[in-house]
């Protein structure tokens, strides 16, 4: 038996929303954030992927694509985007978002240009725990 397991990877496809915490957090927004939340059922559980990211070039925030981008994000509903999961001794222990997918989905190349900024994996959703913090 190994000390150190090696990390198993799986693809999935996942339904997102954007606008998590937007209300709540509204200094996210004037800090140039996208926050994406993927769910994804993972051993009979639904699990809430969440990533915010940051734009890789400043440009973006000074010529409109931004808010652009955030205006794009906003009609998410039945979109799917491909999620690695990755795994070690069969317990979930991070994520990545496929940029590419992400861009695809939304059919915008300006996607790969995100920069992940930090992440979560929550039992419940961003839109839960914002309904009951009021």
């Amino acid at each position: 038996m190994s000390i150190f397991s090696k990390a198993v990877y799986k693809e999935v496809s996942v339904p997102f929303i954007h606008d998590c915490y937007a209300k709540e957090y509204e200094e996210y927004l004037e800090a140039g954030c996208i926050d994406i939340e993927a769910a994804a059922e993972i051993d009979g559980e639904t699990k809430y992927l969440y990533a915010s990211y940051f734009l890789r070039k400043p440009h973006l925030y000074d010529n409109g694509d931004y808010e652009q981008m955030l205006s794009i994000l906003k009609d998410t509903d039945g979109k799917r985007v491909t999620v690695r999961l990755k795994f070690k001794k069969e317990r979930l222990v991070g994520f990545e978002i496929l940029k590419e997918s992400l861009a695809a989905v939304l059919d915008d190349a300006r996607f790969l240009e995100l920069d992940l900024a930090g992440w979560n994996i929550n039992n419940t959703s961003c839109k839960e725990n914002e309904s009951t913090a009021n």
